[in-house]
């Protein structure tokens, strides 16, 4: 129980971080990345990555929480990238 608490400490500055930086780039008016990204991420990395660790590699929950780490925080940092490249400059709410 120990293990999941010290993965937790590392997964939610990954979460946060994530969350702040969508948000931005929602309220910017670049929704639609978040949302893809979000997709590609959740199906390429969280969903695989569970599966190889938890069950395949057999550790279980612990296994499962790392890949749904991992998930948050390459979201997170695609997320700065977009927010950094300044492409969200030209998405608008409103014309």
């Amino acid at each position: 129980m120990g293990q999941l608490f010290v993965l937790t400490l590392v997964m939610e500055p990954g979460r946060t971080f994530n969350l702040v930086v969508i948000n931005a780039l929602r309220a910017s008016g670049d929704a639609k990345f978040p949302f893809f990204m979000g997709l590609f991420s959740m199906w390429c990395i969280a969903v695989p990555g569970a599966y190889y660790l938890g069950i395949h590699l057999e550790f279980g929950l612990l296994g499962i929480w790392a890949a749904l780490a991992l998930d948050e925080w390459v979201r997170g940092l695609a997320m700065l990238w977009r927010w950094r490249s300044g492409s969200w400059q030209s998405k608008s709410l409103v014309a």
